[in-house]
């Protein structure tokens, strides 16, 4: 009995516990903007992980690039991913609309190299053809003329019959 005591009051004690309200940070990023810096940052991440010895070479820095496209700085983004991060619905939405963007953008992609794709074979193709007003001669076959009514005889031709 004196155990379940213990017990409970420990769980009141340890569940009563001050909640703090998330207060705004002075140069939140909105939204929006925090979902295009999100996207970008995802993209950069990505080209990162696949090749990172062609972004080496660039000598492109990659979160320099990221704060100048955007006009934010480093301490602005921390809170402001700090903030929402505290909020989940707001963050949730905020992601979705990451992932939203991202798969967009990846069909996009997949059109054009589709495109692409498409106009390579063709210019392959046309190149694989030959020339379509060009006769090949065959063999052991009578010639005919354009109205097939009169055969034509092998370096003979049907005006010289006049």
């Amino acid at each position: 009995m004196k155990f379940k005591w213990i017990l409970i009051f420990t769980v009141l004690l340890v569940s009563c516990q001050n909640v703090e309200e998330i207060k705004k940070p002075d140069g939140l990023i909105p939204e929006q903007k925090m979902v295009e810096v999100l996207t970008d940052l995802s993209i950069l991440y990505s080209a990162k992980n696949y090749n990172k010895r062609i972004l080496e070479e660039t000598g492109l820095p990659l979160k320099t690039y990221l704060y100048e496209k955007h006009q934010i700085d480093s301490l602005q983004l921390a809170q402001s991913t700090e903030y929402y991060a505290k909020n989940y619905t707001q963050f949730k939405k905020i992601y979705n609309q990451v992932k939203s963007n991202l798969n967009k953008m990846k069909t996009d992609l997949e059109v054009v190299q589709a495109e692409e794709k498409c106009v390579e074979d063709s210019i392959r193709d046309a190149k694989a053809l030959t020339d379509s007003l060009r006769v090949r001669p065959q063999k052991n076959r009578k010639l005919l003329d354009s109205l097939k009514l009169i055969p034509a005889q092998k370096g003979r031709r049907i005006e010289d019959e006049d």
